[in-house]
């Protein structure tokens, strides 16, 4: 009789412990689409500040030029640059 109402109790507590973490689960699945959506929102804004078009006027106003066809740094006879040359 002892061991059947000890099994019965055990039984109670595995079954609440299974809903709390099933609970848990759906709180941190919910947790992590908030995240997820707050990550997209930044990188949105962060693509519209980068973007090209919004970036002209801030050129404008810093007297700044827009170099369509840059130059880099070369070396001749086509090495590459490199600590062992």
């Amino acid at each position: 009789m002892f061991i059947s109402v000890a099994a019965a109790v055990w039984g109670i507590f595995l079954y609440n412990r299974l809903v709390d973490m099933r609970h848990e689960v759906k709180r941190q699945e919910e947790n992590i689409r908030r995240a997820e959506v707050t990550n997209a929102e930044l990188k949105n804004n962060l693509y519209n500040i980068l973007d090209a078009k919004n970036l002209e006027p801030l050129i404008n106003k810093q007297s700044l030029i827009f170099d369509k066809n840059p130059e880099y740094a070369k070396i001749a006879d086509n090495r590459q640059l490199t600590t062992n040359n």
